[in-house]
């Protein structure tokens, strides 16, 4: 919505405002004025955008660490194992250590279980 009223105001501006600067020809006129509102739209629509996208849903690293000792059980899950859950996509790094007979299970990815 932001970039439109840019657009809008960059449009006024450059018919209203900056009338004297502008080429004398009705079809110049247009197409500097909406050159300007294009730029002033994009001025304000680029940072806007990247805002917007600064935090990417499903994106990114999972990172997980365990130690296990003795007789424990750790398991480790990286991804989504079916249903309606949703887990974030992007890289998975498992990091274990274990000692005694303590077991580690590390799961990374999606599993998906029954229809697909």
């Amino acid at each position: 919505m932001a970039p439109v009223v840019a657009f809008g105001v960059g449009l006024w501006l450059a018919g209203d405002v900056f009338s004297g600067w502008l080429p004398r020809g009705e079809a110049e006129r247009w197409a500097v004025a909406a050159a300007f509102a294009t730029i002033a739209a994009g001025a304000v629509g680029a940072p806007l955008g990247w805002w917007a996208g600064r935090e990417t849903r499903g994106g990114g690293r999972v990172v997980q660490r365990a130690t296990a000792t003795e007789a424990s059980r750790t398991t480790q899950i990286g991804g989504s194992r079916g249903g309606t859950a949703s887990a974030p996509a992007g890289d998975v790094e498992q990091q274990a250590e274990s000692s005694g007979t303590a077991r580690i299970t590390q799961i990374g990815g999606d599993q998906h279980t029954g229809g697909r």
